[in-house]
């Protein structure tokens, strides 16, 4: 099954993307692809090639009535897979009428030479065209090896051909085909001459699953979108119907019915918010509201509960890689992706970061702080005495998701009672300094006035002696000159 389903995964490949298919057709180990865009024949013949086909080649009456069957309904020209390419001699393979080739004059007004063929619907003949011309179109051949007959010819079916086209008879069915046989609508695949039934693997066209496809242990199975349920072919999807939850009477249309629920003539019928698709997973309406639930291997995200997260309970897990993309791997939240070849997810010790203040326990995905006895935890990390005011919740432990912080980066933790005895240590620190700056300039005051008032003294100490000794130089020579006499 295995090498089939890498048959399939090439077949993706072939799938035509983008290009405009209006009709094909298959028989006798071969399809034909009528294309209508515009192209010169070797940009025409390019695409083909690109598909592993060429273009299209008319052999026998046969291959003449399939060509015949494409261009009805067309407008416009046609590349056929026929060309006359010229010899590169100097007359491009042309004779005179003497029947000889030899010439020393060459004057051709045009360098062009080959010459292609095509054909319209209006006149199915062929037709000569420069190659490097633009037409309206082409038509396409490819090998039809390992194609599966018919998958029912009694009910309808829909067939979607690799090759870009879609149809609901064909002779041969080519190999890659999804087929939808109505009107149960189960899904099948042509895989070397066999048909498969969906759901196969999710890489191959999605499983065949109407909106997604997903591994469950060794099986494939598809699922819906919110508000529809998987229909008994385990592949298409269908809107979910709910009864109406109960009746109000005589409920006017202005009334409002209870949140989770919408008025319908006089009937309240629950409002299926899945509808609006809010979870990103499963999503499961309940009677006046809904419920979001996770595929195995992921829980819901605390912060954001309708979204879902990466969830490991082991040491070690294996990632989840992008099918597209083996390089492209994520893991759950305290774990690391290790390995080349085979990749795999390491849970990361937290406890060798000292991220609890006394005890640390490693969990996967994260870890636990405790604390020793006659000591509480205190937020997250931080463990205090249990006589200390303001501690808090008494929690012995705690869980804690890792962040991006560093490890020295460790949170702090301050109680109330703490706080109000900073504010009253600041306030008495303050009224401090207020009264020591009071009495320094009291005391500054004092020193002042009794400096002044001691300067003034000595001012009349001192005059009074100035006084004195002027009055005693002034009687002096009078003295002196009776003495004289």
């Amino acid at each position: 099954m295995r090498e089939i389903l890498g048959i399939a995964l090439a077949l993706v490949v072939l799938r035509v993307h983008g290009e405009n298919i209006s009709e094909g057709f298959c028989v006798e180990g071969k399809c034909f692809v009528v294309q209508t865009d515009r192209a010169t024949f070797d940009e025409a013949q390019k695409v083909c090639q690109e598909k592993q086909g060429h273009l299209m080649t008319v052999r026998t009456q046969k291959s003449a009535e399939v060509l015949s069957k494409l261009l009805k309904g067309t407008s416009g020209n046609f590349w056929l897979g026929l060309r006359y390419q010229c010899s590169n001699d100097g007359l491009k393979g042309y004779k005179w009428v003497t029947g000889d080739d030899t010439s020393l004059y060459i004057n051709w007004e045009s360098d062009r030479c080959a010459q292609c063929a095509s054909v319209s619907q209006k006149v199915q003949k062929l037709a000569e065209r420069p190659c490097d011309e633009r037409i309206e179109g082409y038509l396409c051949e490819y090998d039809n090896v390992g194609y599966c007959k018919p998958l029912s010819n009694d009910a309808d079916v829909l067939y979607e051909i690799p090759f870009g086209f879609k149809a609901n008879e064909l002779p041969e069915i080519p190999k890659g085909t999804s087929a939808t046989l109505l009107p149960l609508r189960t899904r099948h695949i042509c895989l070397d001459g066999f048909w498969f039934q969906a759901p196969w693997s999710c890489e191959v066209f999605g499983g065949g699953c109407d909106y997604k496809c997903r591994l469950n242990g060794k099986n494939y199975e598809c699922f819906c979108q919110p508000g529809f349920k998987l229909d008994s072919n385990g592949v298409t999807c269908s809107k979910e119907e709910h009864e109406p939850a109960f009746k109000v009477a005589d409920v006017k249309s202005s009334e409002v019915c209870k949140p989770g629920y919408r008025n319908e003539s006089g009937v309240c019928v629950d409002e299926d918010e899945c509808e609006s698709a809010p979870c990103e997973h499963d999503c499961i309406n309940t009677e006046g509201g809904y419920q979001c639930k996770c595929y195995e291997g992921f829980i819901p995200s605390t912060k954001e509960p309708e979204k879902c997260k990466m969830h490991c309970t082991q040491p070690q897990c294996p990632p989840e890689c992008d099918p597209n993309n083996v390089d492209q791997c994520n893991c759950p939240d305290g774990f690391l992706l290790e390995g080349t070849d085979e990749k795999i997810c390491t849970d990361v010790d937290e406890c060798d970061n000292n991220e609890c203040d006394q005890k640390c326990e490693n969990i996967p995905g994260g870890f636990v702080c405790s604390c020793n006895e006659g000591y509480l935890l205190l937020g997250e990390h931080k463990c205090v005495r249990e006589d200390f005011e303001g501690s808090g919740s008494s929690t012995p432990f705690d869980f804690f998701t890792p962040t991006s912080r560093s490890p020295t980066d460790k949170p702090m933790s301050i109680s109330a009672g703490s706080l109000l005895a900073i504010m009253v240590a600041i306030v008495v620190c303050i009224l401090v300094l207020v009264c020591l700056a009071h009495y320094i300039l009291r005391r500054f005051c004092q020193m002042h006035n009794y400096d002044v008032h001691k300067g003034h003294e000595n001012i009349y100490d001192f005059q009074q002696v100035i006084t004195e000794k002027n009055c005693t130089e002034q009687s002096f020579p009078n003295r002196y000159l009776k003495r004289d006499i």
